[in-house]
């Protein structure tokens, strides 16, 4: 199993909570730099995680045998 997926799901659902469940339901939000600076390290490191995961999971043909295409496509003959 690819580990972009559980990360890559992670990173969204954070957005996700971050605009509806914080972001738009107060104006004042964030209220202090450290509130500011901890909401940009979560996001950082969350991010840097989905990058890295994809990267890693490339590099080490991590899920090549699930999804659409199993490899390279074979010519039709006629």
């Amino acid at each position: 199993m690819n580990p972009f997926w559980f990360v890559g799901a992670a990173c969204a659902v954070w957005a996700i909570v971050l605009t509806f469940g914080l972001g738009l339901r107060r104006e004042e939000f964030p209220r202090s730099d450290s509130q500011a600076r901890t909401v940009m390290l979560i996001s950082i490191v969350l991010v840097a995680g989905a990058i890295g995961s994809a990267v890693y999971a490339g590099i080490n043909h991590l899920g090549e045998k699930h999804g659409f295409r199993h490899g390279p496509e074979k010519a039709k003959s006629k």
